[in-house]
């Protein structure tokens, strides 16, 4: 099976420094980053965008399956989050507003014509365990180009919200009630979208890599 052309996407953990800034940022310091921005101090905008850059970036190029387009779309996440930062009314709640844009940009994206790829996912009976298992097996996955390339095609088969559960908790590792409120979903959803969402991503996986043994004997 000849793969589409795609700007590989990393399946590691989120370990970007921008990331790993984001995550450590207290919610005091944040706060006050986004009032100052909100005040026209462009230190506390590009201070901002440097710890966020590299996190959004890789969430919407897992969304979307391609890195490029990824940073696109993370450009277009940023003009709009400054564009509306001053309404924004509760500054402690910058990370969930910043990713609730992504998303949307997100969906929008794959929702144009030309945009051809949907998410499956994949199931499992104890929902943590899953998650550590699949977790182990991106890890696994990221040493093997053409694995994760069907890893990658096969996430695009996942239906979207179920798709962005499954990034933002198991990749990601955000927490159920942030998830919710960034995707606006009640928080008891989202484990049970995750399992959904994990049982489409193994049958897709599982369904390309049998198309590519067949293609492979002809």
């Amino acid at each position: 099976m000849s793969l589409p052309a795609r700007q590989p996407v990393s399946w590691a953990a989120s370990d970007a420094t921008g990331a790993a800034d984001a995550t450590n940022m207290t919610s005091s310091v944040e706060s006050t980053l986004v009032q100052m921005a909100q005040a026209g101090d462009e230190t506390a905008l590009g201070q901002l965008f440097e710890r966020y850059n590299a996190r959004i970036h890789l969430y919407l190029a897992r969304m979307v399956g391609d890195d490029e387009v990824g940073r696109e779309l993370t450009q277009e996440t940023f003009l709009k989050a400054w564009e509306s930062l001053a309404r924004l009314r509760d500054p402690s709640r910058f990370t969930s507003w910043l990713y609730r844009i992504a998303t949307n940009i997100a969906y929008d994206h794959l929702r144009r014509p030309r945009t051809l790829w949907l998410f499956p996912s994949i199931h499992h009976e104890e929902h943590a365990q899953v998650q550590n298992d699949m977790r182990s097996d991106m890890m696994h996955l990221e040493r093997r180009v053409e694995e994760r390339e069907l890893l990658t095609l096969a996430l695009q088969r996942v239906s979207l919200t179920y798709r962005a559960c499954v990034i933002l908790q198991i990749v990601e590792e955000l927490p159920q009630r942030q998830i919710a409120t960034l995707l606006g979903i009640k928080e008891g959803s989202v484990s049970k979208y995750v399992s959904r969402g994990l049982h489409e991503l193994r049958n897709a996986y599982l369904q390309l890599t049998s198309e590519q043994q067949v293609d492979g004997k002809e």
